[in-house]
């Protein structure tokens, strides 16, 4: 017992290194999020500042599970460009994020995927979950060498798989969870409609010059 402990450790190094070098080789070529607000919230980059409040609130999503130290390297190192937080525009306080990053599977089909994505209960039913996804496939659809962006959703989340069907995610498989003890669903956003309406089109990154009230039409 003693030796598969020890043995866990270069083992778990090793991953988290994989982890870290991969996505940080892939975010090179990524923007800073850009600020934006919809209704009583902003959108903004996850800044070194906002990285305790961010796993403190995973913790809330997740039963108290804290977030991976791997998950928390990146918030550190590249949480600006792939990381979303919502903040209450009235009390400054968080009340969701989006992180995304690189698995296996998305550097083989040239994807991004949304990895982690909460929003507090209070908030949810107004719209912002469905905006707060939609401001992070327009940061994406700026990346060339991104074709799409993934993910994993519980087939009993109706509200999420919603959302997600919504912004135009295909579902590409179902299988079941051992872990969670659930059946989930693995689903693509093809980012290219939401490169093509972006155009031209040049989106202030200061707050204090750019207020988008309404950008879901």
């Amino acid at each position: 017992m003693v030796f598969s402990k020890v043995w866990r450790i270069p083992v778990t190094g090793t991953a988290i290194f994989l982890f870290l070098f991969r996505n940080i080789l892939k975010t090179i070529s990524i923007p800073k999020i850009n600020y934006t607000s919809y209704n009583d919230v902003g959108f903004y980059p996850c800044t070194i500042g906002m990285v305790g409040p961010v796993i403190r609130l995973s913790a809330v999503f997740h039963n108290g599970i804290p977030l991976a130290f791997a998950k928390r390297l990146l918030l550190r190192i590249l949480g600006e460009r792939l990381c979303l937080v919502v903040k209450d525009k009235k009390t400054n306080e968080i009340v969701g994020y989006s992180l995304y990053y690189f698995n296996h599977r998305d550097i083989k089909e040239s994807t991004v995927h949304e990895g982690d994505t909460g929003l507090l209960q209070e908030y949810r039913g107004r719209g912002i979950g469905t905006a707060q996804r939609l401001h992070a496939l327009q940061h994406f659809a700026r990346c060339p060498f991104i074709q799409g962006v993934s993910s994993r959703v519980s087939l009993n989340n109706l509200a999420s798989l919603k959302s997600n069907l919504n912004l135009g995610f295909e579902e590409q498989e179902r299988y079941y969870d051992p872990i969670m003890g659930e059946e989930r669903v693995y689903l693509v956003c093809d980012l290219a409609p939401y490169r093509e309406s972006l155009g031209s089109e040049i989106i202030d990154e200061n707050p204090q010059t750019l207020e988008r009230e309404k950008f879901i039409k």
